[in-house]
């Protein structure tokens, strides 16, 4: 079939290896680190990336980016690795940190578990640190992880180019579909006082792009102290080293920390090569949508006060219309305002429980605007699935235990010269869908989405949008 998992080693010891064929490209893991005994089942699936660089993409299960999931579950793995930083860096234990892994691995008792959570006080950090969450997967991820701590401030970077700020870090991730990396707060001290700066993402595969944004950090704002967080960590032996070579030259201390560690091996021609080579184009899952459509199509406009008055330019150099939020971290965001966050996004999630006519409701966060949407979805009742739409190209095939079952591509809202990608969206499955926008765009600009979930026969879509420039009646 394509694809399959082999265990070689007994699961009573480490290391352990699996073995994956990813559409002919042979990756095998070797696991050497696994804390929580974690089944890699819960964290990943494979698939065949649509990339020159790299051919294969880990597709993470726990994200709340390629598959849909409860929306408690990317909240408790940002939990999760908020918990073992704290025992790792500092010495502290969370008392719910049992609860946390066994939720993750089971998929059970998740809201239950969340509450309990963040029930109790946040860790209070002995001192100022700062979580930056990598654009565009990790931005939820990283604002998950930061709001467990007080005496902390998140900021994610961003692909936008925003004109009215000048980014204060510019840093690329070499082997992205898209490489640039900015990191735009609106208050420069924000990289200047911090004593340690923590890194978040999903996956650290050769970890060059953590350590480009520490050599661009260390330029202007030196620290003594690095802290890496990941999901997995699949650095080589000789990846590491490039990391300790590193600490060497700067005279710091770089610390990485991940809920599975171990190597990577890759062998075969990828399915890029291959098609490079002339094989046949037609390589799966791909919509293929006609004019003809019709879906009954609803607009909510959330009445936020929060908001920046920056803007962003798409790809032709056009300004957008509408204003970013405040509350993303995209600008920086303290531990004290992100305690706001929370209650107003249960309230706006209550709101929209009421508003539900479905059973099986997906909540579709966009791009970078990731943490927001799914913490209004954890709050939306039951029978919700959320993820998020991406710039990740990865190629589609109606496999088992494929990572990526269908995909649809559609011009970006916010930027009709980039193509944008949502997948696994089973059809004739949802009753109605609500897609999260953080900025209004015209309308036109949401027909492709619109014809997407014509295609997939959804009875009903609704547009939940965060910023406007005008407030119209039917708002949350």
């Amino acid at each position: 079939m394509g694809y399959f998992m082999n265990n070689t080693i007994s699961s009573a010891s480490l290391p352990k290896m699996y073995t994956y064929n990813v559409e002919g490209q042979r990756v095998s893991v070797t696991l050497t680190k696994n804390p929580f005994d974690i089944d890699p089942q819960v964290l990943y699936s494979l698939a065949a990336r649509q990339n020159k660089k790299r051919g294969f993409l880990f597709v993470s299960k726990v994200l709340g980016k390629h598959v849909p999931v409860d929306p408690f579950i990317p909240l408790l793995a940002g939990s999760s690795l908020a918990v073992q930083f704290m025992a790792r860096i500092h010495g502290v234990n969370h008392a719910d940190t049992s609860a946390i892994v066994q939720a993750l691995k089971e998929n059970k008792d998740t809201r239950k578990v969340y509450e309990a959570v963040i029930s109790k006080p946040r860790f209070v950090l002995p001192q100022e640190t700062l979580f930056i969450g990598f654009a565009e997967t990790a931005t939820g991820l990283g604002h998950a992880t930061f709001s467990a701590f007080d005496n902390a401030h998140y900021l994610h970077t961003t692909r936008d180019q925003i004109p009215l700020l000048s980014p204060v870090l510019d840093f690329k991730e070499d082997h992205s579909h898209a490489v640039n990396h900015r990191c735009y707060p609106v208050d420069p001290e924000l990289l200047r006082d911090p004593k340690t700066i923590v890194l978040v993402d999903d996956e650290i595969t050769t970890g060059k792009t953590a350590l480009n944004i520490i050599k661009a950090i260390h330029t202007k704002f030196p620290k003594k102290d690095y802290v890496v967080l990941s999901l997995l960590d699949w650095r080589t032996k000789e990846n590491r080293a490039n990391y300790q070579r590193l600490e060497q030259l700067l005279g710091v201390r770089i610390h990485t920390i991940s809920l599975l560690e171990g190597e990577i091996a890759v062998s075969g021609s990828s399915l890029n090569e291959r098609r490079e080579q002339g094989e046949p184009r037609n390589f799966g899952a791909e919509s293929n949508i006609t004019e003809d459509f019709f879906v009954p199509t609803e607009q909510k406009i959330l009445d936020l006060k929060d908001i920046n008055s920056f803007y962003s330019l798409d790809s032709k150099g056009n300004p957008s219309l509408s204003p970013y939020l405040g509350l993303t971290g995209r600008f920086g965001l303290s531990s004290r305002r992100d305690r706001e966050i929370l209650p107003l996004a249960k309230e706006i999630g209550e709101k929209l429980k009421l508003d539900r006519s479905g059973k099986k409701t997906l909540c579709l966060g966009t791009g970078e605007f990731m943490y927001f949407p799914m913490l209004i979805s954890a709050y939306m009742g039951d029978g919700i699935k959320y993820h998020s739409t991406t710039r990740s190209p990865i190629y589609p095939f109606a496999k088992p235990d494929y990572g990526i079952q269908n995909r649809f591509t559609f011009a970006s809202p916010d930027d009709e010269g980039l193509n944008f990608y949502v997948y696994n969206i089973p059809p004739n499955y949802y009753d109605e869908v609500y897609v999260f926008l953080e900025r209004e765009v015209p309308f036109a600009r949401l027909k492709p989405l619109v014809k997407i979930f014509a295609e997939l026969e959804m009875p009903r879509l609704v547009f939940v949008v965060g910023s406007s420039i005008e407030t119209p009646e039917d708002k949350v």
